[in-house]
């Protein structure tokens, strides 16, 4: 996969090329070649009530009630009359803004285009500008696309694209400066970086691009006038902000020694886009008198187990286990807005599976006519298989608390075992002849923790956060019951 960072000199050399225009009625770009492949991001999760209204050939309008998004169906775009729903769910987009939203009926098309609107607040622009929103969609594979010029209304806080069909659909910042929300000790440093996160080219007639991890692209090269509260540089007062030197839009922010007067504070930097000309992308930073921050842990194990009896004539079986368990233990606490933290984890994972199968089928009859029934074939199956892993790495959360409720959500980091797998097969023709085969060889299998859903509650009446939840799942062809349990508490420093 082509990253931002890798291929911005040759994208920084090639911007000239990038045109704009109106994007048209199908945003379905081929996809890119193997060795340009984006990354597929899971699915979101519903989160709250759907907006739905029935709509017909004659067209209409559907909206939430809060203005978020509205669909503009012209006449002669459905056939006849069809349930259309705005369902809010999680926002899985690399570079997304605001609340994402599943247009359904899902994979529903439309004759005519559509027109869908997204508004967004100040607070959704934070760490980019209006001028760098855009709109995208994930499509059936996973892949977010993002339309590289949607009509942007400033003035209104909108943004608009028109489409064919109904998926997932979200507010993207295609240029960011992040952390956009962000909290530091006095004194602390904290630093901040130009992104990209998508690839900056027009996925042909369409205008569509793909998505990829936002990084550092061409964009971040023009990165400069960083400045704090307005002040070129900063100061004692509002904290320093200046460029790391590396001339890739880096810089690092230093608090000062007490909180400033005016908190967050604004740091700012001016980039441009030939396309979308001169942005200056301001990131809040709230600085904070020392607090408080969390230990604890999330436990993910994985289980499985499963025999298997010979079928006739064969005799005997065998067994295979699975196990994978993983401990994230909170290393560090970053507030970014009011109730939302980052977290960081330490996770250390081992997995093993093991495999045995012994079968055998015999065959009696005779040798030669008139002669006693003996043990004339002799089969034998053998199987050994055997892999261990440990995985160590470091993982990101994201925790909101609001209202006495919370919501965690764990990024996983993936690794791999591997071990030997050996078959045996032997077969002896008593009255003449014998085979023997043998197979050896190393074989890996992936390891990860599959926290695929939020991790949510009630605060305990001390801060904590405590919960479980048990599933079913699958791996290496056998099914697994997986069981995540979690318990973090504050901690005074």
């Amino acid at each position: 996969m082509r990253t931002p960072v890798l291929i911005a000199a040759t994208l920084l050399l090639g911007l000239t090329a990038c045109g704009g225009g109106t994007p048209s009625s199908s945003p379905n770009p081929a996809p890119p070649t193997a060795a340009e492949t984006p990354r597929a991001f899971p699915v979101g999760i519903p989160t709250g009530t759907p907006t739905q209204a029935t709509i017909g050939a004659a067209g209409g309008t559907l909206g939430t009630s809060g203005g978020a998004v509205r669909i503009d169906i012209p006449a002669g775009a459905l056939a006849g009359d069809q349930t259309v729903g705005i369902q809010p769910i999680t926002r899985t987009v690399p570079g997304g803004t605001g609340q994402a939203y599943r247009l359904t009926s899902e994979g529903l098309t439309f004759a005519k285009p559509v027109r869908l609107t997204f508004a967004y607040t100040d607070q959704d622009v934070i760490g980019s500008a209006p001028l760098a929103l855009s709109i995208g969609f994930q499509h059936q594979n996973g892949v977010w696309q993002y339309y590289h010029t949607p009509t942007r209304d400033p003035t209104a806080q909108t943004v608009s694209v028109e489409t064919t069909h109904f998926s997932d659909w979200s507010l993207l910042e295609g240029v960011q400066l992040r952390p956009d929300l962000s909290e530091v000790e006095i004194r602390e440093q904290l630093s901040l970086q130009v992104v990209s996160c998508l690839w900056p080219e027009d996925g042909g007639p369409d205008k569509v691009t793909y998505g990829y991890e936002c990084g550092p692209s061409a964009v971040a090269f023009t990165a400069r006038d960083w400045a704090a509260n307005g002040v070129m540089g900063g100061n004692a007062s509002v904290g320093t902000v200046g460029d790391t030197g590396t001339s890739s839009g880096a810089a690092v922010y230093t608090a000062p020694a007490k909180k400033p007067s005016q908190n967050p504070v604004a740091v700012s930097v001016n980039v441009s886009d030939l396309t979308l000309g001169d942005i200056t992308l301001v990131a809040r930073v709230r600085v904070k008198d020392p607090a408080n921050s969390d230990k604890g842990t999330v436990t993910y194990t994985e289980t499985g187990t499963k025999t298997r009896t010979a079928a006739a004539p064969w005799a005997g079986g065998g067994q295979k286990t699975y196990q994978n368990k993983h401990t994230y233990t909170v290393t560090g606490t970053e507030v970014v807005a009011d109730g939302r933290l980052n977290l960081t984890f330490e996770q250390a994972g081992t997995a093993s599976y093991d495999e045995a199968d012994h079968q055998e089928w015999k065959v009696y009859s005779v040798c030669q006519a008139g002669g006693p029934e003996v043990l004339r074939e002799h089969h034998i199956h053998d199987l050994k298989y055997s892999m261990t892993g440990l995985l160590k790495a470091p993982a990101k959360g994201d925790l909101l608390v609001k209202d006495g409720d919370y919501q965690l959500f764990v990024n996983t980091a993936s690794g791999q075992m591997g071990g030997p797998y050996t078959r045996w097969s032997w077969y002896k023709l008593y009255c003449g002849g014998e085979q023997d085969d043998r197979v050896d060889r190393t074989e890996t299998y992936p390891v990860t923790a599959d926290i695929n859903r939020v991790l949510q509650g009630k605060v305990g009446p001390s801060g904590e956060l405590r919960g479980s939840y048990e599933t079913q799942g699958e791996a290496l062809n056998m099914p697994t019951t997986i069981r995540v349990e979690w318990n973090l508490s504050p901690e005074s420093q």
